[in-house]
């Protein structure tokens, strides 16, 4: 089995919650952060080296990201990602 890396330092000491979570955080952007996706069915993994924090959706929620409030990122997508009309 391969071993994960953080694709921020490379680190191999990776955490992963126990079971899913819920993204508080995210509430303050408002309830349609995440459009479609049921807050608390997250997986969080850090890295212990860089910190760096990553939130994955069961697949099970995968389906709404092709609904309202998301668009597919494309090699025509210019700038920074997340910073577009801002």
């Amino acid at each position: 089995m391969p071993i994960r890396t953080c694709v921020n330092c490379g680190g191999v000491d990776l955490y992963q919650t126990a079971k899913a979570v819920s993204i508080l955080p995210l509430r303050m952007l408002g309830p349609g952060a995440l459009p479609g996706l049921p807050r608390g069915r997250f997986r969080a993994v850090v890295c212990k080296s860089c910190g760096l924090t990553s939130f994955f959706a069961p697949r099970v929620d995968l389906g709404a990201l092709e609904g309202p409030g998301w668009e597919r990122v494309s090699a025509e997508t210019r700038g920074p990602l997340g910073l577009a009309d801002l």
